[in-house]
């Protein structure tokens, strides 16, 4: 017995399933094409949702094949690939979601004045930012700005370290171990592993979020439920992951009861699998998540505030800037004076 695969082998009854999800993440393409496009919501922090969702059109393709054909269906190739991508999708929209969370931890501990380094928030970059610029009495919190840097630093390297016990076992779902039972141990354990690490720091984006809530009284309301909604999301996916992977089959091609290939297995995978992470896309992808999260252009990505040095030359080329294009101004409206004076003689 080996460790049945995610959501079982593509068997034609899940053919108009396969078809209907295609077509509900094809629908994300051109949403994410204006996404790039646009420069107003347009943040490399969305990059793994743009990767899920391409990689959910591909495999659910390649799905769809399957359950038409027999020799793609029971494709060593197709089956590691399918396994692979279901994994890394599900904790790359989760590595986005640690990126939103540090945006809405950092921009929330800028203070009032030169001293509170407004400028160098992520948010200033943000036109219509939810988060609005700090007021009199606002206080600048830069030890709690770096705690903060620092813990999601480490959980989003520690989102990246967690594909890699999925990726080994996905890639380990060859005929030849089915029948090793070390090999299907390995492979049981190292699914379990990635999948809880995962879990556990879904857990821990939704607690910052709380954090928040309950601490930093400048954090937008509407940023704080909308990563609350979508870690619940993805979080219902992760859960499904760790219920279903105690299954085993005997080989790819069974269907026998706890193989993940009936009717009820197949409609929890597309209920509890695919659809909480579409659901999670689209309103990460359809709504300006750059907007509600200041993330700016690239989100926080400094590792620790500017040096006075800095932040001096940063004033002196933002005084430059400032003057450069008044004298333009000055400079088109006495043009513009000119050739109505021509015009009236």
């Amino acid at each position: 017995m080996f460790p049945a695969p995610i959501g079982g082998i593509a068997l034609p009854s899940e053919f108009p399933a396969c078809i209907t999800f295609i077509v509900l993440y094809g629908l994300l393409v051109p949403v994410i094409a204006y996404r790039f496009w646009d420069r107003r919501s347009r943040t490399i922090l969305l990059i793994g949702a743009v990767i899920a969702a391409t990689e959910r059109t591909v495999v659910l393709s390649l799905r769809a094949v399957g359950t038409q054909r027999e020799d793609f269906r029971f494709s060593e190739g197709l089956v590691k690939y399918g396994q692979t991508s279901l994994g890394f999708a599900f904790v790359g929209i989760g590595l986005d979601l640690a990126g939103l969370l540090r945006c809405l931890l950092v921009n929330s501990t800028y203070g009032y004045g030169e001293g509170g380094r407004w400028d160098e928030s992520p948010s200033a970059a943000t036109k219509g930012s939810s988060f609005r610029p700090p007021s009199e009495g606002d206080l600048d919190r830069p030890l709690e700005r770096a705690r903060w840097r620092k813990v999601t630093f480490c959980l989003r390297v520690s989102f990246l370290l967690s594909n890699i016990p999925g990726g080994i076992a996905a890639g380990m779902f060859q005929k030849k171990y089915f029948d090793n039972m070390d090999k299907a141990r390995m492979v049981c354990s190292l699914r379990y592993a990635g999948a809880a690490i995962a879990v556990a720091l879904i857990a821990i984006v939704i607690s910052g979020a709380l954090w928040s809530w309950k601490r930093q009284p400048r954090a937008p309301p509407k940023a704080i439920h909308r990563i609350l909604l979508l870690s619940s999301l993805i979080l219902i996916v992760g859960i499904y992951r760790l219920s279903v992977m105690h299954y085993e089959t005997p080989a790819l091609e069974s269907t026998l009861p706890g193989t993940l290939n009936g009717h009820g297995a197949k409609a929890a995978f597309y209920i509890f699998h695919l659809l909480p992470e579409w659901v999670c896309l689209v309103i990460l992808l359809c709504f300006n998540t750059r907007k509600t999260f200041g993330t700016g252009p690239w989100g926080d990505r400094r590792l620790r505030d500017d040096t006075p040095e800095k932040i001096r030359e940063r004033m002196e080329k933002k005084a430059r800037h400032d003057a450069r294009n008044g004298a333009n101004s000055d400079t088109e409206r006495g043009n513009t004076r000119l050739t109505g004076s021509a015009g009236s003689t």
